[in-house]
């Protein structure tokens, strides 16, 4: 065999993570830390058996130096500890490793064996077309056992180029463990300005340089209550940025948002395409926004520059997919050349209206829309959510809160004010004829505006049958015996954005009992009694939300019954009850509005005693005399109706169909759902200890809280990555999914 072949099978024998990353000796200006190891800890004040002693992180000139000191107390946190996984992006970061020790009674041994490192790909979304590049060096370690101390440290080096050479980042000074100390420290030059929001840093010079040092001691586990609204933040950090303004960040994202001389044509070719197939300007208007939405799938190629530069437009059309950076440079230029006023506008999804009150960084913003401005009135487009009905005028866009507009002349955030169409009406009609036979159901459902954007992309994602199917077993949740008749159908006013639902059923024995009981399984989704009560944190509500439930029963007697009306009306939302009838017909009507998204934590207990009083009315018990059995004792010839105090269930299903729905930003608005309930409102965690500790929290609506070994899927919405872990309780059967995303 020739020896240019020997050396290249040699080349190719070599591991492929051993070019990954270097091991060598922490840097020299790295200042160490003595660490006492023998620290007392008693298992049961710590969690997930880990007690860390030191968490220190220190930078330097695009170098990022980190050093864990951690106690193991139980078989728990020998689980935790013993994987390490350490994430960097090999577009421009080099991992290199300095040491691994375990330390057992007071010995210390080397730990760190290249054998039982591997790198992988950390692309936990490929699965979703979501691709970014980052890399994960996964150590295992082998032999910890309670009462070791592990002891390791590591660099990444390179500083990330769509920066520009400038500097930004956060600092926690929580944790998810009991820390002993938590220390950062930040090498500066001293002809260089930087801003810091947060806590106070010691600061002393040292020559050109200027050392900024935050640190906290003896910090507990931090407490996250459940159910608090997306934009709160319980954890203390520091926030550090070189950018001396929004105007400096909207000059940074100007320069990445331009169009290069093959887009301008292409898509003022696209442009003339459009003319030319529809004849009114609102028309052509229209056309654009959904050919970005739905004819440009959602496919994020994110390595590299690409991470916050889009790619540019024709490379969008000629690949026919694209990010939120891609759709919305691609909507922007098109809406340009229709004759409109447009720029792309970052956002935070997640902070929303506390974003102000951040310090301005790039790296502040996760999704990206359209600020569209016409005839002196401005809107806000998402070309990320496919499906969506209506035109520019009476499109229906989540608030974002705040948005950086991205153009030379912004020097402040500006509103994202939308108005929320959305609202949803169930109606539910019985008709009896005999209460002997079969009793027949029409369920008619109509959703409109962002409501409506989402059952049709929900319904975009299922065949009839499938959805079908979902259908008549959440009704039966209540009416076992029901059986379908016929297919749902749907009628979609997509121009007016109105989507009708219409199911029809047959309920054999439903008076077998002499009465049934009715319950607004969608209205009631809606009040959620959190799992903590008495709170230190504000509890978030659904908004916006309009949600009307009528029931009507048609019926073989004339019945009287005692019309009565209540309102129960809150700073956060108007509930609303009404009962009628009208010769054989009993119609009960109830409506949940929201007001806004939040209830301060003092206000809290309010609240909920509120939402006790619409519990114990919302379930009403209908007990004609017709349908009377010979176990009943009482006659006569009215109608009796009895208020009782019902614990009902949650609904379920709804979470199912959204956990198998595609990448794309189709999910409901994102104020719609409480935290947890929905990828627009994921819990955040800080890795799957946090997750197990939320789950253990929840309990079913039924009281149960031992549930069957959950199921875990991973998807990506708005730019972030989800953990959806569906689960069912082992007392009702009821399904749970929940939703996670990284703190």
């Amino acid at each position: 065999m020739r020896p240019k072949l020997l050396l290249l099978i040699a080349l190719l024998s070599v591991p492929l993570f051993a070019a990954e990353f270097d091991v060598r000796p922490a840097p020299s200006w790295v200042d160490p830390l003595e660490v006492l190891t023998n620290v007392v800890v008693a298992k049961q004040n710590v969690r997930w058996g880990i007690y860390d002693i030191l968490s220190d992180h220190q930078v330097r000139n695009g170098s990022e130096y980190r050093r864990t000191v951690r106690k193991v107390l139980s078989s728990s946190g020998v689980q935790n500890a013993s994987e390490l996984e350490l994430d960097f992006d090999p577009s421009f970061e080099r991992l290199v490793l300095h040491e691994i020790t375990l330390i057992r009674d007071g010995v210390a041994y080397d730990a760190l064996e290249r054998d039982t490192i591997r790198v992988i790909d950390k692309e936990d979304d490929a699965a979703n077309r979501i691709y970014d590049g980052q890399r994960t060096a996964l150590i295992f370690l082998r032999d910890i056992r309670p009462g070791d101390v592990l002891d390791y440290s590591w660099s990444v080096n390179g500083a990330n180029p769509i920066l520009g050479g400038r500097y930004t980042d956060e600092y926690d000074l929580s944790s998810g463990v009991p820390s002993r100390h938590i220390r950062h420290r930040l090498l500066w030059p001293k002809n260089r300005d930087v801003k810091w929001r947060g806590a106070q840093p010691v600061s002393t010079a040292n020559g050109d340089e200027l050392t900024l040092v935050w640190e906290a001691k003896d910090v507990p586990a931090l407490d996250v209550e459940d159910s608090i609204p997306s934009w709160y933040e319980p954890w203390q950090s520091v926030q550090v940025s070189e950018f001396a303004s929004w105007h400096d960040v909207a000059l940074w994202a100007n320069a990445m948002f331009q169009l290069d001389e093959r887009s301008l044509l292409e898509v003022r070719e696209l442009a003339n395409e459009l003319r030319a197939a529809h004849r009114t300007r609102d028309a052509q208007i229209t056309a654009a926004i959904r050919f970005v939405q739905d004819d440009i799938r959602y496919l994020g190629l994110e390595m590299g520059r690409n991470s916050h530069q889009p790619h540019q437009p024709w490379e969008t059309l000629d690949a026919r997919w694209g990010d939120c950076k891609d759709k919305s440079l691609l909507l922007v230029a098109l809406l340009r050349e229709l004759g409109l006023e447009a720029y792309p506008a970052l956002v935070n999804t997640r902070l929303q209206h506390r974003l102000e009150q951040r310090l301005p960084s790039p790296f502040l913003f996760d999704h990206v829309i359209a600020q569209v401005i016409d005839g002196g009135r401005t809107y806000w487009v998402d070309g990320t959510i496919s499906d969506q009905g209506g035109t520019l005028a009476a499109i229906d866009t989540p608030s974002d809160g705040r948005a950086l507009i991205v153009r030379p002349e912004t020097t402040a955030l500006a509103r994202v004010l939308t108005t929320a169409k959305a609202a949803t009406r169930v109606e539910h009609t019985y008709t009896t004829t005999k209460y002997d036979a079969p009793a027949l159901l029409e369920v008619r459902t109509t959703y409109s505006g962002g409501d409506a954007d989402a059952k049709r992309s929900e319904l975009a994602t299922l065949s009839i049958e499938d959805y079908a199917h979902a259908r008549i077993n959440s009704l039966a949740i209540d009416q076992p015996k029901i059986e379908a008749d016929g297919s749902p159908a749907v009628a979609d006013d997509r121009l007016n954005n109105v989507l009708m639902v219409t199911e029809r059923y047959r309920i054999p024995g439903l008076w077998n009992d002499g009465h049934w009981v009715w319950y607004p399984r969608v209205l009631e989704s809606n009040l959620v009694r959190p799992d903590t009560m008495i709170r230190e944190m504000p509890l978030a509500f659904a908004f916006p939300l309009n949600v009307e439930q009528v029931v009507r029963f048609n019926l073989p007697e004339e019945m009287n019954v005692e019309k009565s009306t209540s309102v129960t009306e809150t700073p956060t939302f108007r509930y609303e009850y009404d009962v009628d009838s009208n010769g054989k017909t009993v119609t009960i009507r109830q409506s949940l509005v929201s007001r806004r998204d939040s209830i301060d934590a003092q206000d809290v207990a309010d609240h909920l005693t509120k939402l006790n009083a619409i519990w114990s009315e919302i379930g009403y018990r209908l007990a004609p005399p017709g349908a009377r059995t010979n176990t009943v004792a009482e006659t006569g010839s009215g109608a009796r109706w009895g208020l009782g105090l019902f614990l009902v269930a949650m609904f379920v299903g709804i979470c199912v169909l959204l956990a198998t729905r595609k990448p794309t930003r189709t999910a409901p608005p994102r104020t719609t759902f409480l935290p947890g309930e929905a990828p627009v409102s994921a819990v955040a965690v800080h890795g799957p200890h946090d997750i197990d500790s939320v789950l253990a929290g929840r309990s079913c609506p039924c009281g149960g809280r031992a549930y069957s070994n959950p199921d875990t899927q991973h998807a990506r919405y708005a730019e972030r990555e989800l953990v959806i872990v569906t689960r069912h309780c082992g007392a009702c059967g009821r399904e749970q999914s929940l939703y996670f995303t990284a703190a």
